[in-house]
C-alpha cells in the first residue's frame, strides 16, 4: 500500500535497500532490473487477470503415514515420495502437490490423483478418499491402505484400491515392463534393486492388465478400469515412478499431455512453460481450442495449428503464451 503511487525508480531503489543482505548492494545491478522489466510481459497479465493454479494431475501426500517409516525406511520413502517428483514433473503435463486431508475435504479437483503414500488410513479416510476420487484416475503407490488404523489389513487395501494386494517376501522390489506395458509406452524398469518389506503384488491381476512384473513373475504394476466404466485405478507396487508410467496414467485419465517426451511442463491461464530435461526436440501439443502460440517475452509467433516443435538443450526454458 505504501508503494502504490510511487514511481518505478523509487520501487527499485526501495527493493535494493530492503532485499540486500548486509546492505552490500547485491541487487544494485541494472541488468537485474532490465530482466525484471522484460518479465513484465508475464507478470502483468497474471496480476491483472489472476488464474488459480489447477493442474489436471495431483500428487497426494499423507503426512501421518510417514510416521510409519521405520529406521532405514528411506530405501522406500526416498524413491516413493521424494524422487517420484522428478517423474511427475517430466511427464509432459503440469502437476500439483497436495495433502491427503485436502483431497478428502474436496478441495482438490483433478483428472488424475497419484496417491504416493497413503499407507495408514482409518475407515473414514478410506471412504473419504474414494468419494473424492470417484470417476477419476487414481494411481495407488507401494502399500496403499496397509494399516487400518494400527493394524495391518489386506482387506482394507482391497476396500481402498479394488485390487487383491498380497504381501510377497524375498523378492526384489524391481518392476520390469511386460509386453502389455511396452505397448502402453513403458520401456524402463524401476524400483529398488533388492527386497523391501512390506512389498505387495496384485494377486487378482489379469494378463491383459499387468503392465510390469517383479522378478518372480507376480504383478507389480496393474491398470484396471472401474467396474462402472467411469475412471480407472493403477496399482504400482515397486517404490517409485517413471515419467512413462505417469504419462500412461495421465493419458488414460483424459489429462492433457502437452508433451509425449520427458520435459518439465508448467501451465496456467494462457501461459505454458517448457523446461528441457534433456537435449532434443520437444513437440508442444496445443490444448483444445488453441490454434497458435507466441513467445511470451518477445510476442513473436512460435507455432500454429495443433502443435509446435522446439529444439531444446538440457536446462533451456521457453515461456510461451496462447493468445
Amino acid at each position: 500500500m505504501l508503494l502504490r503511487n510511487v514511481g518505478q525508480e523509487a520501487v527499485r531503489n526501495f527493493a535494493t535497500w530492503w532485499m540486500d543482505l548486509g546492505a552490500t548492494g547485491w541487487f544494485n545491478d541494472r541488468r537485474i532490473w532490465d530482466e525484471m522489466r522484460r518479465l513484465e510481459a508475464i507478470d502483468r497479465p497474471l496480476l491483472e487477470s489472476p488464474v488459480a493454479y489447477r493442474p489436471e494431475i495431483a500428487a497426494v501426500v499423507d503426512e501421518a503415514s510417514l510416521i510409519r517409516v521405520a529406521a532405514g525406511g528411506q530405501v522406500v520413502s526416498r524413491p516413493a515420495v521424494y524422487e517420484a517428483r522428478a517423474a511427475l514433473a517430466r511427464s509432459g503435463a503440469p502437476y500439483g502437490q497436495y495433502l491427503l486431508d485436502d483431497v478428502i475435504a474436496g478441495k482438490v479437483d483433478a483428472r488424475l490423483y497419484v496417491v504416493l503414500n497413503a499407507w495408514s488410513l482409518t475407515a473414514d479416510q478410506r471412504a473419504g478418499l474414494l468419494r473424492a476420487t470417484r470417476g477419476k484416475g487414481v494411481v495407488w503407490c507401494h502399500a496403499p491402505g496397509w494399516f487400518d488404523g494400527d493394524e495391518p489389513s489386506t482387506r482394507a487395501m482391497r476396500e481402498l484400491t479394488g485390487f487383491d494386494l498380497q504381501p510377497i517376501d524375498s523378492v526384489k522390489a524391481w518392476a520390469a515392463p511386460t509386453s502389455i506395458g511396452e505397448s502402453s509406452g513403458l520401456s524402463r524398469a524401476f524400483g529398488v534393486d533388492g527386497p523391501v518389506r512390506p512389498l505387495f503384488a496384485a494377486a487378482d491381476a489379469g494378463e491383459g492388465e499387468t503392465l510390469a512384473r517383479y522378478p518372480d513373475g507376480s504383478a507389480a504394476v496393474v491398470a484396471r478400469d472401474a467396474s462402472d466404466g467411469e475412471g480407472f485405478s493403477m496399482f504400482v507396487g515397486a517404490p517409485g515412478l517413471t515419467s512413462e508410467l505417469v504419462r500412461t496414467a495421465a493419458e488414460k485419465s483424459g489429462a492433457h499431455l502437452y508433451s509425449r517426451v520427458d520435459c518439465n511442463v508448467y501451465a496456467n491461464g494462457p501461459f505454458v512453460v517448457l523446461h528441457a530435461s534433456q537435449d532434443g526436440p520437444v513437440t508442444l501439443r496445443f490444448p483444445a481450442g488453441r490454434g497458435e502460440v507466441i513467445d511470451a517475452l518477445t510476442g513473436e509467433p512460435a507455432g500454429r495449428g495443433t502443435a509446435a516443435t522446439f529444439n531444446l538443450t538440457r536446462g533451456e526454458t521457453r515461456i510461451l503464451r496462447f493468445p
